[in-house]
């Protein structure tokens, strides 16, 4: 793929812009002659989609956005999207039981869950959730790669944070299974090819687990399709299909817990993209999306129904000006319906959502690009907003770069927090914030980069109380993160990472709830030799305040810090690979979310490869 200046320009711009293709090589793709024969994979991608649903170089986007390949995912031993974000900067996973039948979901910076938007192949997840997305739903097996988009700058969206899951678009066989501590076992299987004017892929994963705590036992299968068509009105046509639908036991809180309570969910997502480019690299892109989401919760003397359906459809258009610069516009309908029922309520809302954006990437001299974005956005519900973006990347040198943004972020009300009988409000309006952060980046040596970080987040208009909520809270998120990412020589990679979060809840005067001040993580690996690697994975969690709701009213309690170490070890056999881990070496006893603990030591085997 060209580079970002590269594509900007031609003649004598490119000439005056080789520094920053240069820099992009270096970053990513240094490597040795002990390392071309037996490689190292890359822990990040060289190249994103999320800041504005575009290929483009990550090296020259004003957004701070992590891109990893699936593959490493799966090579670590993960089987949720929820276990695989632990281990990156900035981002805290609140989990109340692991894994498989837990609950999952992510914070960015400080944000809640609900202010994350989640998309699989551009389809937002969040259209239809109340709570946030749970990422114990998504599993790993039909994952070519995950972007996290956690600065201010992209206008195509407009929520505080965006995860992006990518599935395969290649053709490949793939087959993999593993079994582990508590029956958790996965079996994966992956095929794909070309049929005459057709390219097609088809997956299939099952997953399961006995639990590690009584009535923890959970089933999950995910399946999908892609069809690929070349030549459809001069573009290419995609129609993609991903279900999921799982099944599982709701051991509850350690103070209230549960042997019968269970939980059900499906939920199915369809997409038709048609896209056409040019020679000069415009492009236009079309996409039609349905999503449809259940749950169904059980109890004795209690059952609950709740269904979310939403379609939509996006138009966008990105023009390479004469300028050397990039022009991005579009426009995108969205329709979202939710149910819910039970013996003790029900309700049933609907809302259409349309908005327009526009994002022009310009070259200000051979060493700076700026971009400036804007996106406006209109509801049946609660009407309009409108959220402007800007930033900037500059290279100071070949092997130094700054990179900055600023930008307005909003989360409309869930339609829960809205019209949920006797606990709800129909005149909420968005949360706000004003973000911005600013880092610096450095090539320490040929494939190895660092990167210090400072953000600062100014939020407003938060929903806050639960019966009857209202637009009263501000809050107020202040850190910094340090990452390394690379290879640290011929046989060693790192990605290493420390995040220090700073919350206030202006409304209370308190630090924000379940926001650790101190986050650090490490994946280490080693290349042993003869096609075997050994990694060390390692992840530290601060004291952090939470609620203890045994109590009434609940009271403020401070869960102490945690500190897990696990290994890998990876042989590769031919066309096969084996792998072995161990997650939570030292057993340590902790609590993530108080009232839910975490799984002592646990190990796993996996076989897999292609055939």
């Amino acid at each position: 793929m060209p580079h970002a200046f590269e594509e900007w320009g031609g003649g004598q711009m490119f000439a005056r812009l080789r520094l920053g293709a240069a820099l992009c090589s270096v970053l990513i793709l240094g490597s040795s002659p002990v390392l071309a024969q037996e490689p190292l994979p890359e822990f990040e991608l060289p190249d994103v989609i999320s800041p504005g649903r575009r290929p483009q170089q990550v090296a020259t986007s004003p957004a701070y956005v992590t891109a990893i390949p699936g593959e490493e995912l799966r090579r670590m031993g993960f089987v949720t999207l929820g276990d695989a974000l632990t281990f990156l900067a900035e981002v805290s996973v609140r989990t109340a039981g692991n894994g498989l039948g837990g609950l999952q979901q992510a914070s960015i910076r400080g944000s809640t869950p609900q202010q994350v938007l989640v998309l699989i192949d551009g389809v937002p997840l969040n259209a239809t959730a109340q709570f946030g997305v749970n990422l114990a739903t998504i599993t790993l097996a039909d994952v070519e790669r995950v972007e996290v988009l956690r600065g201010p700058y992209s206008a195509i969206h407009g929520n505080f944070a965006v995860i992006q899951v990518v599935t395969h678009r290649r053709p490949g066989r793939l087959a993999y299974g593993s079994y582990g501590t508590n029956d958790t076992a996965v079996g994966a299987l992956r095929v794909g090819g070309a049929l005459g004017g057709m390219v097609y892929g088809f997956s299939s994963e099952s997953t399961g687990t006995s639990g590690y705590r009584p009535n923890a036992d959970a089933t999950r299968w995910t399946g999908s399709g892609r069809f690929t068509f070349e030549r459809v009105a001069g573009g290419t046509l995609t129609l993609g299909i991903h279900r999921t639908t799982g099944e599982s036991g709701v051991p509850g809180s350690t103070d209230f817990p549960s042997l019968v309570d269970r939980l059900a969910d499906g939920r199915t997502v369809l997409s038709l993209e048609w896209t056409r480019g040019t020679p000069d690299g415009s492009r236009t892109q079309l996409r039609i999306w349905s999503l449809d989401d259940r749950l169904h919760f059980s109890s004795p003397g209690f059952d609950s129904d709740s269904s979310g359906t939403a379609s939509g459809a996006e138009w966008q258009r990105v023009v390479r000006v004469n300028t050397g610069g990039v022009f991005t516009w579009g426009a995108s309908w969205q329709q979202a319906s939710f149910a819910s029922q039970s013996a003790f309520s029900s309700f049933q809302a609907s809302s259409t959502t349309t908005a327009g954006y526009a994002q022009y990437d310009l070259l200000i001299g051979p060493r700076t690009s700026v971009g400036v974005g804007l996106r406006s956005e209109t509801d049946s519900i609660y009407g309009a907003r409108v959220d402007p973006r800007a930033g900037f990347v500059h290279f100071l040198t070949q092997s130094l770069r700054l990179r900055g943004g600023v930008g307005h972020t909003s989360r409309p009300p869930t339609f829960g927090e809205l019209f949920f009988p006797l606990c709800s409000n129909p005149n909420l309006k968005p949360e706000e914030a004003w973000v911005a952060d600013l880092g610096v980046e450095v090539v320490v040596r040929p494939g190895l980069l660092g990167r210090v970080n400072g953000f600062y987040t100014d939020a407003h208009n938060l929903i806050v109380g639960g019966c009857n909520p209202l637009n009263v809270g501000s809050a107020r998120v202040a850190g910094f993160s340090a990452e390394m990412v690379g290879r640290l020589g011929d046989r060693w990679a790192i990605m290493g990472n420390l995040t220090r979060s700073d919350g206030l809840d202006r409304t209370t005067g308190l630090s924000l709830l379940r926001l650790p001040p101190l986050q650090a993580n490490l994946i280490l690996r080693y290349l042993v030799g003869g096609g075997a690697t050994l990694s060390v994975l390692a992840n530290y969690v601060s004291e952090r305040p939470d609620f203890d709701f045994s109590t009434f009213p609940a009271t403020r309690v401070t869960l102490p810090p945690y500190t897990t170490v696990g290994l890998r070890v990876e042989k590769a056999i031919g066309d096969l690979t084996l792998r072995a881990g161990v997650d939570n070496l030292l057993d340590e006893r902790y609590e993530p979310l108080k009232g839910f603990p975490a799984p002592g030591r646990t190990y796993f085997i996996q076989v897999g490869g292609t055939f």
